[in-house]
């Protein structure tokens, strides 16, 4: 019986399919030699921050009520006291990010010099109104904040009086319990031993306290700030321990303006006006103004939910032991802690009209606190005051002046200074100036006051710069310490605010004498402690002997003053209470410099561990060209353990002689940690050099490939010595800038030489021609957008957010983000268009529909937040879209991740045939098939699983950032096409040489898109905001995701492309993947380890610079934030290089395209299923 022709050629197609071997991939080398690249280099980045990165010793003692810091002497038995206490109730009140300028009033504002008011200027009349009427009750200071200026940093500061160190940055998300020495320790822990309790003038028990607000403090206090209500209802309280309230609520949702306000200011009239039942007992003028006074405070709460809980039922928030009544008559401090201000900052910046309001908010509750406490019996006082403060854009955890600048208002129900004391203090702190002038301290410490730049700045200078009192911000706990009658805690820096005493004393010792004495004594004893418990970490021994010989001409200048005569005295004590000022400043300022000493032999062990981890990474690309990795990594596995295994056994050897010499102070576990680091490092690196397989020198036919090449070389050359200089760092944009551009106008000229030829290497030449000017277009619009650093001021103009001084999106902006649902699949389906792989199946249902639905669900997400902060700022208090918002925020996740991740995942290949001919007519001609997608069937592929890894990025970025991501994406793509043009210009062997330059490309299109996406390597430039896209309340894992997937997008979108320069425009017939997938594998992960290799050059250069200016002034400010960023966008690229684009993505595409077969396979598989 006779055959059709359409079954004869089914049958050849498919005798084809089956002759063909089925190879197999292997992926364990790849994830094996991933891991030993990544954790070599984990662990240099660890041993160089052991050593660089600033560490503080805890000491574990305590300051105690029985004992003074004088050797051996006892306070007054009946009283237990360091100083007598000036108040019996203590308030203290953080408004969160108060800047001094938000507290200062200038009458100016109200003239005609000024055309308007900004938002937060002179919203808290009520401090200008209590300090003119009552001068010697009030008094304000700019409240000077060390470095970072994050709130946890700060409130450790402003409770131990301890300097932050720099790491401790980064644990602002996740405070682990203080375990030094603090005020509110000394607060709730029985008086010591060895107190006179019989006269019933010292206390027996702990003091009463109540909390309100920021639940950071319970991180930090989880044993101080422990409510007793529970205790008291169980029967498990004692009266001697003193009750305690706690009320804390959800800190850092920057999108919530009230609920934190709303916590405190709803509870504060139960605390300063006692239970409504007691009314029915007093006056009728009494009783009246006491219900005004609950009408105000109840018109101050912004959301009726909050009146909702138990502690607004019958009880309040006492209990039967401790019921509403004895709450109101015996608390002793309240902590109370507000965070609507610091929030608006974040969400709208400082120039928003929703700032006013809240700071509105707390002038009404600061006039309603000093009313009760002016109706107090008891002396009672008032401290309001900031952490920190807020840049232009509403951000802080930097050391720009206006995010140090906090403000410290002080108010008592009774006179506490006078101008006679402040006439004495003036005194004091003119004569500490000139003796400080010669001194190696920061300005803030050598001067008393300061002009208010701020307020003047504000509007170019036509309002005055007031001049006032500054103090530092940790000088707030030996004040607060002494004024209550609490020892100052151990570990204190501060210097005593010598207003507060000098109206001290009377016929006695002068009281800021005493206080500053006894703070003197306490600081050099824990100066003293420190270097004996830790000598390598502790202070260069002149520096003790010069503070010991301080301490002494202060002793002998107070032993002077106590023998003076009458009409001496008063000069003779103000000298020695200069004396004592000045040594305490002279510890804190030498303290600021050289807190502990770096470990140079850890820092050169972390920066070896790099260096050679970077030679490992260039010769996994190198050995990948023509090895498996599977034989490489067999290769290296066991100089890799046993590297590790002596190193670890000469580090332990050798660390006793080092910690002998001085030379290093390294734990054990570190010394351990870095000899193992090391030893993996020259273990890894040795084992793969040893085999190393032979490169092809340059000749003549790879000369072609120089200039690109060279490039290349040039610019990531420039990029590293950038951080050389301070100001190349500070401009590190514009420097990438320079060189990425650099790098495509040397691949245009080799482009343009190529076009005037004519054929096919003329087309080609053209193509990346016309590639190389849109990329250099490109670059320059993702130039356009930008934040600026604070040291780039005033010549640089931040774009970001639309115009200069916005610090959010404008409706304009988010709707021009709403292009980008319709620019960036149109600019995707032109790049697949070429290999007509957009008539896939799956790349018409991706990024013709899904791809759509998922950018729009982001962009309208967007859309509303812009329309929420314009409705906050017309109108504040109004219901927004936030609950929408959240919804369509999921969507646009789940169409992301669950559609188009499912889908790819399904069918990655954007392949598809089509057969014409009548398949009716047995007798007709054989009919033809036409394989659509299959010359890019690999890099179409993986452009898929990048677009949907976009969506998600897309989502998390700000309207600018979502414009900038987009320009990215379309630069990376150009990118590829850009050098598979100039492969098909240049001679093969020179083609095959153009990956580095390629690399270097990606890399540096990163660090544009990191810039134009509104960031700088600072920390004042991290987006928080980001935090609450798609999520309602606060989760501490979710939200750093999410601010971590906005800082570094764009260095994740450019890992994912590291597999492009391999698999772009491979064709689906090519031998290469088929014939030996894991030689082709091995080729991909050399390109992914090239690209992580500039990341990690870049990082290398950034802690060998830091190590190297570890005395610059800058280093803290500059060289060290470089240093910190530089580790999580190695590791990140790196890790997603590595293991996602590679070994998840491409490993997939090549094993879908394994189990497909080769077009001849596809071509049988379509016949048999029609």
């Amino acid at each position: 019986m006779k055959r059709s022709n359409t079954e004869d050629e089914r049958q050849r197609l498919t005798d084809a399919a089956q002759v063909t071997e089925k190879a197999t991939l292997s992926a364990r080398g790849h994830w094996t030699m991933s891991m030993m690249v990544v954790a070599t280099m984990a662990a240099g980045f660890w041993v160089f921050a052991r050593g660089f990165l600033l560490t503080r010793m805890v000491l574990p003692d305590r300051s105690l009520s029985s004992e003074l810091p004088y050797s051996g002497v006892a306070t007054a038995k009946d009283t237990c006291e360091w100083y007598p206490a000036k108040f019996e109730r203590v308030i203290v009140l953080i408004v969160d990010a108060l800047r001094v300028d938000f507290a200062t009033w200038s009458s100016e504002l109200n003239t005609t010099a000024v055309d308007k008011a900004k938002p937060y200027h002179n919203r808290l009349p009520v401090l200008e109104r209590l300090g003119t009427a009552r001068p010697d009750q009030a008094q304000l200071f700019r409240f000077r904040a060390d470095p970072p200026t994050t709130t946890l940093q700060r409130l450790k500061g402003l409770t131990t009086g301890q300097l932050p160190t720099f790491i401790d940055a980064g644990s602002n998300f996740a405070g682990s319990a203080i375990d030094e020495d603090n005020w509110l320790q000394a607060l709730r822990r029985k008086p010591a031993e060895g107190c006179d309790t019989t006269t019933g003038k010292a206390r027996t028990s702990a003091r009463n306290m109540v909390f309100l607000g920021d639940d950071t403090w319970l991180s930090l206090f989880p044993d101080e700030l422990r409510d007793t209500q529970a205790a008291e209802v169980n029967g498990t309280w004692q009266s001697g321990e003193g009750w305690a309230r706690v009320r804390e609520f959800p800190s850092l949702n920057v999108w919530d303006l009230d609920t934190v306000d709303d916590g405190v200011l709803s509870r504060l009239p139960q605390l300063l006006l006692g239970p409504e039942a007691a009314e029915a007992q007093m006056g009728t003028e009494q009783a009246a103004r006491l219900q005004e006074q609950r009408r105000r405070w109840h018109k101050l709460v912004q959301q009726q939910k909050t009146w909702a809980h138990t502690d607004f039922g019958a009880l309040g928030m006492g209990s039967a032991q401790v019921d509403a009544a004895r709450l109101h008559s015996e608390w002793e401090v309240i902590v109370a802690h507000g965070l609507g201000v610091d929030h608006c900052g974040h969400r709208f910046g400082p120039e928003h009209a929703a700032i006013s309001g809240k700071l509105t908010q707390m002038d009404a509750a600061i006039e309603l606190i000093t009313e009760a406490i002016d109706d107090d019996k008891r002396a009672t006082a008032l401290v309001v005051l900031g952490d920190h403060g807020m840049d232009g854009t509403g951000d802080h955890g930097g050391d720009s002046p206006r995010e140090v600048d906090a403000a410290l208002w002080i108010y008592a129900n009774r006179p506490w200074r006078s101008a006679a004391g402040d006439a004495r203090v003036a005194r004091v702190l003119r004569a500490a100036e000139t003796r400080l002038a010669d001194a190696a301290v920061d300005a803030d410490l050598q001067h008393g006051w300061w002009h208010n730049t701020h307020l003047s700045e504000a509007y170019d200078g036509r309002v005055a710069a007031p001049k006032q009192r500054s103090v530092a911000q940790i000088d707030l706990v030996p004040t607060l310490a002494l004024a209550l009658g609490l020892p100052v805690p151990f570990n204190n820096l501060g210097a005593a605010v010598p207003e507060m005493f000098a109206d001290d004393g009377g016929s006695g010792e002068w009281g800021l004498l005493r206080a500053l004495r006894l703070n003197a004594a306490q600081t050099l004893r824990y100066v003293d402690a420190y270097a004996e418990a830790s000598p390598a970490h502790g202070f260069p021994a002149e520096e003790l002997r010069a503070w010991r010989a301080m301490h002494a001409r202060a002793e002998a200048a107070h032993k002077a003053a106590a023998h003076a005569t009458h009409g001496e005295r008063a000069a003779a004590e103000e000298e020695a209470a200069t004396e004592y000022f000045v040594l305490l400043r002279t510890v804190l300022g030498a303290l600021r410099q050289m807190w502990a000493q770096f470990d140079a032999t850890l820092i050169v062990v972390g920066l070896g561990t790099l260096a050679l981890t970077l030679g490992t990474a260039v010769l996994v690309y190198l050995r990948a060209q023509q090895q498996p990795l599977e034989h490489l990594t067999a290769q290296a596995a066991r100089p890799l353990v046993g590297g590790a295994v002596a190193g670890a056994l000469i580090a332990r050897a050798l660390r006793p002689l080092l910690l002998a010499g001085g030379v290093s102070h390294a734990t054990s576990f570190e010394a351990t940690g870095a000899g193992v680091a090391l030893g993996a490092a020259v273990g890894l690196c040795a084992g793969l050099w040893g085999g190393s397989a032979h490169v092809a020198a340059y000749d003549s036919s790879t000369r072609a490939a120089m200039p690109l090449l060279g490039a290349a070389a040039v610019g990531a050359v420039l990029h590293c010595l950038a951080f050389l200089s301070n100001s190349f760092t500070v401009n590190e944009d514009s420097a990438v800038l320079f060189a990425a551009q650099t790098l495509v106008l040397a691949a245009g000229c080799v482009a343009a030489r190529a076009a005037a030829k004519d054929g096919a290497q003329g087309a080609a030449g053209r193509r990346a021609l016309a590639c190389a000017l849109a990329l250099a277009l490109l670059n320059r619009m993702l130039a356009l957008s930008t934040v600026c650093r604070e040291e780039q001021l005033p010549q640089c103009t931040p774009t970001f957010y639309g115009a200069a001084t916005a610090s959010v999106s404008p409706l304009w902006l988010a709707a021009t983000n709403a292009l980008m649902v319709w620019l960036v699949p149109l600019g995707i389906k032109c790049v697949l268009r070429r290999s007509r792989s957009d008539r896939a199946v799956v790349a018409r249902l991706w990024v013709g529909v899904g791809m759509r639905v998922s950018m729009g669900l982001a962009a309208a997400y967007w859309l509303l937040d812009a329309v929420d902060a314009h409705a906050a700022a017309q109108a504040p208090g109004q219901p927004d879209w936030a609950d929408v918002r959240v919804v369509l925020a999921r969507l646009a996740v789940g169409v992301a991740l669950g559609g188009g991740v499912v889908a790819w995942h399904t069918s990655p290949l954007c392949v598809d045939v089509s057969l014409d001919g009548n398949t009716a007519d047995a007798s007709a001609a054989p009919r033809r098939a036409v394989v659509l997608g299959f010359g890019n069937a690999f890099g179409a592929a993986h452009v898929l699983f990048i677009s949907t890894v976009f969506c998600v990025l897309f989502l998390v970025q700000q309207p600018a950032g979502g414009i900038a991501l987009s320009l990215t994406l379309g630069t990376l793509l150009l990118s590829a096409e850009l050098f598979d043009a100039l492969r098909d210009v240049l001679p093969p062997a020179a083609a095959s040489r153009l990956l580095p330059a390629q690399a270097v490309m990606l890399a540096q299109l990163a660090f544009l898109g990191f810039f134009a996406t509104g960031h700088q390597f600072t920390l004042a430039s991290i987006q928080w905001n980001v935090a609450f896209v798609g999520v309602r309340d606060m989760h501490l894992i979710v939200c750093g995701v999410l601010v971590t997937l906005n800082t570094l997008a764009s260095f994740v979108l450019a890992a994912l492309c590291a597999p492009l320069p391999v698999l772009w425009n491979e064709s689906l017939t090519a031998p290469a993947p088929h014939r030996d997938p894991t030689r082709y594998l091995a080729r991909i992960s050399g390109a992914a380890a090239l690209h992580a290799a500039y990341y990690l050059l870049v990082a290398l250069s950034a802690a060998a610079s830091a190590a190297h200016f570890r005395r610059h002034l800058m280093v803290w400010k500059i060289f060290a934030p470089r240093f910190m960023f530089a580790v999580p966008v190695t590791l990140a690229a790196a890790t997603v290089a590595l293991f996602v684009a590679v070994g998840f993505a491409v490993v997939h595409v090549l094993r879908v395209a394994l189990s497909v077969g080769g077009v001849q396979s596809l071509v049988a598989r379509r016949f048999a299923q029609r």
